[in-house]
């Protein structure tokens, strides 16, 4: 059974499918913050997977004024297995979004930061990674905010947080990344955005403007993770 976070409904199923992983005991984890193999181990007979996507980078900084808009949060699933069958399983862990590079004297160069990764476990349940920041140009005023990522096929499906957007008024402040481990907004002529912390998941900041010259590249996302409690 899948469903979003947001349902009654969804919260009692996903508490009861841990009431029943859970009765066996807990005996051990695995975390997974690079691609790998996951392996059972001897008498482990039902797991829980936690998948979390990639965050997405910051947007770069334009020079007229324009400060980038921060990388969203990567999404989430929680799957709870039996494994008796199950000798292994593939694991990919998403890629942090690329900071947005910062535009030029010209008023050019500046781009969008990277949409996160994907991180999957086996075919069973994946979460994707969260959009991108913006670098908004002198024919925008407002920056809008990048979407969180989505989980897929688990018990429980979260989407990621929503970054901070920005827009002309607020001047040399960009927006923050969001999500637990996020690049925090940073003020300052032509200051580089802040990366998220690697496989938190979270987003990077954005860019300042400089005005007159060069502006400040977002920051880089964080990669994300799968982790594996194990249960007999």
């Amino acid at each position: 059974m899948t469903g979003t976070i947001g349902s009654n409904a969804d919260r009692a199923s996903g508490l009861a499918a841990a009431a029943a992983v859970a009765g066996g005991g807990f005996q051990s984890v695995q975390v997974f913050t690079s691609n790998g193999t996951w392996n059972r181990p001897t008498g482990i007979t039902k797991i829980m997977i936690k998948c979390k996507g990639g965050g997405g980078g910051g947007g770069g900084g334009y020079t007229d004024a324009h400060s980038g808009t921060g990388g969203a949060e990567g999404g989430t699933a929680i799957e709870f297995l039996d494994v008796s069958s199950t000798a292994s399983a593939s694991v990919t862990v998403g890629a942090a979004g690329a900071a947005g590079s910062a535009g030029n004297s010209g008023g050019s160069g500046q781009t969008d930061g990277g949409t996160g990764g994907t991180t999957s476990f086996a075919s069973i349940c994946s979460a994707t990674g969260g959009d991108g920041g913006f670098s908004i140009d002198s024919n925008n005023f407002i920056g809008r905010p990048a979407l969180g990522g989505l989980g897929a096929n688990g018990n429980l499906n979260i989407r990621g947080s929503t970054s901070t957007g920005t827009n002309r008024i607020t001047g040399h402040f960009t927006g923050s990344g969001a999500g637990t481990g996020s690049g925090k907004g940073v003020t300052g002529a032509s200051t580089a955005g802040t990366d998220a912390i690697a496989n938190s998941g979270g987003g990077g900041a954005g860019g300042t403007y400089g005005a007159g010259g060069t502006s400040g590249a977002g920051g880089a996302g964080g990669s994300g993770y799968v982790i594996v409690e194990e249960y007999k």
